[in-house]
Order: C-alpha cells, then structure tokens, then sequence
C-alpha cells in the first residue's frame, strides 16, 4: 500500500445544501427508526468514505466524452471488484484491483443550531478541531491552522455580539455565557475563508466545550415524520409511521482526498449523496484545497 507521506493530500470542505441522510443501513431500536452515520467513539454524525467514493465514481465528467476512455479511467481511479476480464486468446477471468485514489471518511466540523439571536450559529469544539489539525499534520498537508484554545463549560466562544443576548448565548436548550475571544475571531476567520461563507460564518460562529457540543450532536439533528396512506381508507397504513433523522442543512465537515502524485483528479462542486435524492436531499458542495 503506497504511503501517505507519498501522495497528495487534498481537503475537502463539504456543506449541505439540504438535509442529508446518509444512514446506517438497518432500522434502529431507539426512536428514531432510521438513524444517520455516526462515528463509533465519539457519536458525532459523519459520512462514510465509501459513500463519498461511490458517489464520486457514479458521477459523470462532462469532460470525458469517449464512454470507453471513461470507464477505463474510472476503473483506474477508483477500482473494481469480480470483473470479467478477457485476454488476448479469448479466456475470461475475474479479476479485482484497488483503486489509486483514497477517501476518507468525511467528519463534522460544523453543526448549525438554532440559536435566540442570529437565527442560527455553526458551533464547533476543541475536539473536533484538534483533530482536524493533527489529520492535516499527519498527511503532510502545508494548511496552517489557528491553536486550539480550552472552552470552559457553560461558555461559549464567541467572534462577535451577532449570537448574544443579555451576555448569553440561547442555543436550543443550552444558556451558555458568552465570551468574546481572539480565538474564536482567529477560527471564525480561518473556516469563513475555507468554507467560502465568508460573514455567514464569522458572525455565527461558535466554540463550545466537548460535551455540549456532543450534546447537540446527538439531539440537534433534524427528525422527520414519515407515513404512508392506505389507498383505499386514505389513513396511516399498518406499520407505515416512522421516523428519519438526517444532517441539518448548512452543516460542515471536512474530509480528505489522497491520491499518487502523477495522477489528477477533481471532484464536482456538488453532489447528492445519501438517501432520499428524489426529494431533493442529500445536496452537498465540495471544495477542494490542496497542497
């Protein structure tokens, strides 16, 4: 397997334009019948890198007019499993191969929440952005980004007054105080200019501690009600009631793209990944910040 330190590292900003369920495949025995993608220690929604691959190699590049030469540089790209293969003899043989381009899992950075004043802010904390810094550091990627400053509990880090009211911050049901600091402006700056939200961000932009920002990770999501009619009766059919959770629309995470570096590839600017594309979920912007 070729080592990190021997490709480019690309990161890449994701935001969702509309709510996104990318689920775990199999209905819940909570309440919420079909839960979102989670990672395993720290409960924070995520997108699965498999997800993001596949849906990347579904896409089509308008640039790529000869469906041939396209499939072949898919299969370059991304790889394939059990395919027929036919030799110059006419024999067919099965045959897999590991694509030259690596995602990763796409983690949240980002979560929008309902807040009292503004409408509402991106909050984040100290753990998801010490690990976005470690991850940058570790593939060799050159982006400098701002220390990560201790939040105490009950805070909440602030840039700006946009969020406050009477020296607090209302974010669902937390009443955290409100702290302007230079490390708060310094990360609102930092991911306004990389996320390309420009004031969007730096005037809703909010550090918490770990624990309330898992907290709303856990019970800030968006849930929706589902049912299906019976055609006859025009009631809710047997069995036909459940619930779906999905990531709020503006969320942010960050994932990366590692590839060799003889070989170019750039993603699409959006994407619709995830259940529910028919009605319109599962929107996604990509931005792609290399070396």
């Amino acid at each position: 397997m070729t080592n990190p330190g021997q490709m480019n590292a690309e990161l890449l900003m994701w935001q969702a334009l509309t709510p996104v369920h990318s689920g775990t495949g199999q209905s819940s025995a909570g309440v919420i019948d079909l839960p979102i993608a989670r990672e395993g220690a720290t409960g924070f929604p995520m997108l699965p890198g498999s997800s993001i691959k596949g849906v990347l190699r579904a896409w089509e590049d308008p640039s790529e007019q000869d469906p041939a030469e396209r499939e072949r540089r898919k299969d370059a790209l991304f790889g394939y499993a059990d395919k027929r293969i036919q030799d110059a003899s006419g024999k067919e043989t099965r045959e897999s191969r590991a694509g030259r381009l690596t995602f990763t899992d796409a983690r949240l950075l980002c979560l929008p929440v309902r807040s009292y004043r503004g409408t509402f802010a991106y909050v984040t904390c100290p753990l998801v952005l010490s690990r976005l810094r470690r991850d940058l550091a570790a593939l060799g990627h050159p982006l400098a980004l701002p220390e990560v400053p201790e939040v105490k509990e009950n805070t909440a880090q602030v840039a700006g007054d946009t969020l406050m009211h009477g020296g607090q911050v209302l974010l669902e049901d937390l009443d955290l105080q409100a702290e302007e600091t230079a490390s708060a402006r310094a990360w609102a700056e930092a991911l306004a200019e990389l996320s390309g939200l420009g004031d969007e961000l730096r005037e809703r932009f909010a550090l918490l501690s770990d624990d309330e920002f898992g907290f709303l990770a856990e019970t800030a999501t968006e849930v929706t009600a589902h049912i299906r009619l019976d055609a006859e009766t025009k009631t809710v059919a047997g069995g036909a009631l459940w619930y779906e959770e999905a990531l709020p629309a503006a969320s942010l995470l960050t994932s990366f793209l590692l590839r060799p570096q003889d070989v170019t590839f750039a993603p699409p600017s959006s994407l619709q990944l995830g259940g529910k594309g028919s009605v319109g979920r599962g929107l996604l912007s990509v931005r792609a910040v290399g070396r």
